[in-house]
């Protein structure tokens, strides 16, 4: 029996457990703020990052997922803590689904066995390397790093590079929902840098040429 991708072709292997994070209004505590960005991407991001024909996977360590910040911001700002990785996680899903044909989510740590039996040409894993948020009285912006290593099917390294996403706008705690909706545009903004690197370069054959040249 042959296998036919269908398209677009989303394919799961292991149990996604990668949840949608549920907007969550008047989060402010006692002790401060719990801030859980709503984990959706815009309408604009189809927009601006369309689908190319490229059949591409991702692996999500466990602690991008879990990653959070305590960064308040500011001396005088109330405590702060932000649920990157819940939110994060199921966007990066949302957004490789929208913007490569065919699509595979790998829960388990990937294996060269598992890339050459799904025929997989590019295996991208993220990771979170730095959040910083800044808090003023007419202001509030938040911004993330992360960094992207690219593989082949021989789980070599093709490439690497860092994207940021920020957001910044004024008044965000004195709106119900601000601190949210601003958290997840910096979120929106990192995920579409990352996957119109990775389009661009496949377009390009940046990583065959770069190979060729070794």
């Amino acid at each position: 029996m042959t296998w036919q991708p269908s398209k677009p072709f989303v394919h799961q292997i292991g149990v996604f457990s990668v949840g949608f994070v549920l907007f969550q209004a008047g989060c402010a505590a006692i002790f401060g703020w719990d801030i859980h960005a709503p984990g959706m991407l815009s309408e604009n991001f189809s927009k601006a990052v369309p689908p190319v024909h490229e059949r591409v996977a991702l692996y999500l360590p466990e602690d991008l997922l879990a990653y959070t910040s305590q960064d308040r911001g500011g001396r005088t700002a109330d405590p702060q803590t932000y649920h990157v990785g819940e939110a994060f996680g199921p966007m990066l899903v949302e957004g490789f689904q929208q913007a490569f044909d065919e699509f595979i989510f790998l829960e388990t740590a990937p294996t060269e066995a598992i890339l050459k039996q799904y025929a997989i040409p590019y295996l991208v894993s993220v990771e979170i390397k730095d959040f910083r948020n800044r808090v003023t009285w007419k202001a509030h912006a938040v911004s993330m790093v992360t960094e992207t290593v690219v593989f082949d099917s021989n789980l070599r390294r093709l490439g690497r590079f860092e994207a940021t996403g920020t957001s910044g706008a004024e008044k965000v705690f004195s709106k119900k929902g601000g601190p949210q909706v601003n958290l997840n545009a910096a979120l929106e903004n990192n995920v579409s840098a990352i996957i119109q690197y990775l389009q661009d370069s496949m377009r390009t054959g940046t990583w065959e040429k770069e190979r060729a040249s070794e």
